[in-house]
């Protein structure tokens, strides 16, 4: 709805509006909006829509505000929706303007129970529909030419698929929706190269499939593995081989929709020319990006979604992958930790206790240790909180403090071409490795606890002057699509010298082409310190120690999931800095997103 001479609105939008004096909002309202994180733009837009509500009296205007201010919470932290009560649903009856049921297109919509804006109701609708359709449907394959396929992909040597991923490839190339969820180390990518290469030997050309991943980093580790793994083969066939000469380029959803800033989120209007279209890493889709990408489809593309429904989803609202449970194959063995050690054994029940929500289990799995010098690096230990400080100090000098490491961080390396010379490159590489050997991982970006307070205090003790200083580990903040460079993807801060110039500071990664170099002044805006990283950050990385420190208090961002995606990042050890009773609080606090799409998707097909 859109009165004359008010501002169009929907409560998920932005009010684009001037305000000559801010409203006097209802304290709770404040309350409420701050304690979620969310600035006065959130009051002001519930504030405004309550004003278009005629007849209210003044106490029903402010349970108006405050009921629109927790639907624009539970969006911010994820929801699709917000659960009424009875005196919630009385009121939104007085106002036909604003909230109706559905097929109504009023700003609000009352569902049942549920209360949502206009446009994720259409979209979750949307969405439901779609997948329950494309998963009603076959594929023209017939099943035992997908099982003669899967034979020859088997036969043609390491890396094979196990029997797990191979049923879990057949199952997804019957329906023309497949989904594949897996822990950490179940075989995600083999598996989806299996898929792949399967795929081509029935008939399907590696220049009709997609592969993609919601962001840079993980599309361009998705390309990097399959290259890597199908150049492995011990014994490829002709089929293989042809993958291997035309890899299919991964991208992120946002590029292969042609989604950007500039565009407003519109993409074009022409369906992707693929037959097959498979995104890895799915939990981090949301609903808004979900719909985009199946009105991009042909009408018959095979579409397959690989994830983790255990891990963090995506930021944005909706949880579309873990919606989608019921309808995926899972994989259950782990290749990651070898169970077989002692650590390993203890770090997979340590995953699957937090996962379970079972606290005391999961407490009784960490071994108490005084003080950082008691540290053996193996399995789950604990350290007080107290002992943060000591804790970063001794993570800095294991990781720098080596007379081996320290020379190959203070040498000054010799760049010709855009490159480095075969014994450089060895000594970058062996850098590269130990830095990625132990990660420290953060709940939040503020506070004592935050990534921003860990890279400040690393720094501070590795030297001073410069924002990066030589052997410092840096972090990409955007996508750099000229250069190839990624959001999360990881560098060396090095002195470098260019032939007939002075040795400057730069920093060096990693590509598929080798290690290239960015000036570390032009590009600070792009970078940042990488001692430590959020756990959202980490997903889909994996390293032989995690060091989590948790926050010392309440936050809604310490979840199951999350120390459950921050634990199953460690192939060895996990050091966990924290508070008992918050690490509990952790694993007793489940995702809470509040979704209609797996209700939606049931009711389609029964229809």
């Amino acid at each position: 709805m859109k009165r004359q001479g008010s501002p169009s609105l929907l409560p998920t939008g932005t009010a684009r509006q001037a305000v000559a004096a801010a409203p006097a909002y209802p304290k709770e309202l404040l309350d409420l909006v701050h304690a979620s994180d969310l600035d006065e733009g959130s009051a002001f837009l519930a504030w405004q829509l309550a004003q278009l509500a005629p007849g209210l009296s003044p106490n029903e205007r402010e349970t108006l505000m405050l009921l629109v201010g927790r639907l624009l919470v539970a969006q911010a932290l994820g929801s699709t929706r917000l659960a009424t009560a009875e005196h919630d649903r009385a009121l939104l009856a007085k106002l036909p303007e604003l909230a109706q049921c559905p097929p109504a297109r009023t700003p609000l919509i009352c569902d049942g129970n549920y209360l949502y804006a206009q446009r994720d109701y259409a979209c979750e609708s949307r969405v439901a529909s779609q997948l329950a359709e494309s998963f009603g449907r076959r594929t023209p394959f017939a099943p035992s030419a997908i099982a003669k396929a899967l034979d020859e992909v088997a036969a043609a040597g390491a890396p094979a698929p196990s029997a797990e991923q191979k049923a879990a490839v057949a199952a997804a190339l019957g329906r023309q929706l497949g989904v594949i969820s897996g822990g950490p180390g179940t075989g995600k990518t083999t598996t989806a190269l299996a898929l792949v290469r399967t795929l081509v030997r029935l008939g399907i050309p590696p220049e009709g499939i997609a592969l993609c991943a919601p962001t840079g980093k993980a599309a361009g580790r998705l390309e990097s593995d399959f290259r890597t793994r199908l150049a492995a083969l011990s014994e490829p066939a002709a089929t293989d081989r042809a993958l291997l000469a035309d890899t299919p380029k991964a991208q992120t959803l946002h590029r292969l929709l042609g989604l950007s800033r500039r565009s407003g989120g519109a993409q074009t209007r022409d369906p992707l020319p693929f037959r097959a279209v498979i995104v890895d890493e799915s939990s981090m889709v949301d609903l808004v990006l979900m719909d985009k990408l199946l009105a991009a489809l042909l009408d018959d593309a095979l579409l397959v979604l690989l994830g983790d429904a255990d891990q963090l989803p995506s930021i944005s609202a909706g949880a579309v992958f873990r919606d989608l449970g019921p309808l995926a194959v899972r994989l259950e063995r782990g290749f990651r930790a070898d169970v077989e050690q002692p650590e390993g054994k203890q770090l997979t029940r340590l995953a699957s206790a937090v996962r379970a929500g079972q606290a005391d289990k999961a407490t009784d799995l960490c071994t108490l240790r005084l003080s950082p010098d008691e540290l053996t690096w193996q399995g789950v230990e604990h350290l007080a909180p107290e002992r943060r400080d000591d804790l970063l100090r001794h993570y800095h000098q294991r990781v720098f403090g080596r007379a081996d490491i320290a020379a190959l961080f203070s040498h000054v390396y010799q760049e010709v071409d855009g490159g480095f010379a075969e014994k450089e490159t060895r000594q970058l590489d062996a850098l590269a490795l130990h830095l990625a050997h132990t990660r420290i991982l953060a709940v939040t970006r503020q506070s004592s606890t935050g990534v921003d307070h860990c890279n400040s205090f690393l720094h501070n003790l590795h030297g001073s002057g410069l924002a990066f200083l030589p052997g410092e580990p840096v972090l990409m903040l955007r996508n750099d699509y000229e250069r190839n460079l990624w959001n999360g993807d990881q560098g060396i801060a090095l002195r470098v010298r260019r032939p007939g110039q002075p040795a400057t500071l730069a920093v060096a990664f990693r590509s598929q082409a080798g290690w290239q170099t960015v000036d570390a002044r032009a590009m600070a805006s792009a970078l940042g310190l990488g001692f430590a990283l959020s756990v959202h950050k980490s997903q889909g990385s994996e390293f032989n120690e995690v060091l989590l420190l948790l926050p010392d208090f309440p936050t809604p961002l310490l979840t199951r999931e999350l120390l459950y995606t921050a634990i199953s990042r460690a192939r060895r050890s996990v050091v966990l800095c924290a508070g008992l009773t918050e690490f509990r609080a952790g694993i007793a606090a489940g995702e809470s997103r509040n979704s209609g799409l797996g209700e939606r998707m049931a009711v389609t097909a029964i229809c």
